[in-house]
């Protein structure tokens, strides 16, 4: 990563992460929420602006194509299937925790092929994680949950895009 997108993207990081929980707190806070839900999407968008540029102009179109795809397949597919999804909710913070640990053990020891298993595992956790929050959403939030789902669906979108850009970088190499 070049440093003047380091600049950008760290600080962002941390912004992300304090909206994120104001968000938590004023879920329910009109039109705070909103505000901070704007905001969000802004910081989001601007360090996804700053990733997307350390990759070619077809791959991120690739990607962007694919992920569209998935999140389409699997939102036709948890409409259609009946299945209660939530009960894997418990288990994803331990896969989450799997993904983070394997992140940081391949900042240290960087390995190709580690890095390729771990966007293909995060792809494929944040499949699930989609299916599983909407499927949270279609029957267990509440209609004033709507910002805590708006959330949950754009950073598991967003992060499936991540991992499907990966992806098809290391491919088109």
């Amino acid at each position: 990563m070049s440093q003047g997108i380091a600049w950008i993207v760290f600080p962002n990081l941390f912004g992300s992460i304090a909206l994120i929980i104001a968000l938590h707190v004023y879920a329910r806070e009109v039109p705070l929420n909103y505000v901070l839900l704007a905001a969000f999407t802004a910081v989001q968008a601007l360090t996804m602006g700053c990733v997307v540029t350390l990759f070619e102009a077809k791959v991120v179109l690739e990607a962007a194509v694919i992920t569209g795809l998935v999140v389409a397949s699997l939102f036709a597919y948890t409409l259609q299937n009946k299945h209660d999804f939530s009960v894997g909710y418990a288990c994803m913070g331990s896969l989450l925790s799997v993904l983070l640990w394997a992140g940081i053990f391949q900042i240290f020891f960087m390995s190709p092929a580690v890095n390729f298993v771990i966007n293909v595992f995060g792809a494929g956790l944040f499949c699930v994680l989609l299916v599983i929050d909407l499927d949270m959403i279609m029957y267990r939030f509440s209609p004033e949950d709507y910002i805590c789902a708006c959330v949950a669906l754009y950073l598991d979108i967003l992060n499936l895009f991540i991992r499907i850009l990966q992806i098809v970088a290391e491919a088109n190499k």
